[in-house]
């Protein structure tokens, strides 16, 4: 259950200050193999989707500011901590 791995993982990301830390300096690829290592069994697809379902939950106003000044890292996800505390 991939979408349960998920959830589980970033549970377990809001608890641990270091794993943040690790995270935000991985890009997409980094961040799988992570989790794999951790024993999350996540996919590009799950991750992908659960920015898109954020991004369709945001008002206009917070759509405007995140085209201002974080879209790249939304979509290189080279700031995992940064999509983290948009969830």
């Amino acid at each position: 259950m991939a979408l349960q791995d998920l959830e589980t993982f970033l549970a377990t990301v809001d608890q641990n200050p270091d794993l943040q830390e690790q995270l935000s300096q991985l890009d997409l690829q980094g961040v799988l193999k992570l989790a794999a290592d951790k024993g999350f069994q996540l996919r590009a697809a799950d991750l992908l989707r659960a920015q898109a379902e954020q991004i369709l939950a945001m008002s206009d106003d917070e759509l405007d500011l995140l085209v201002e000044g974080g879209l790249d890292d939304l979509f290189d996800m080279n700031d995992f901590q940064a999509y983290l505390e948009r969830t």
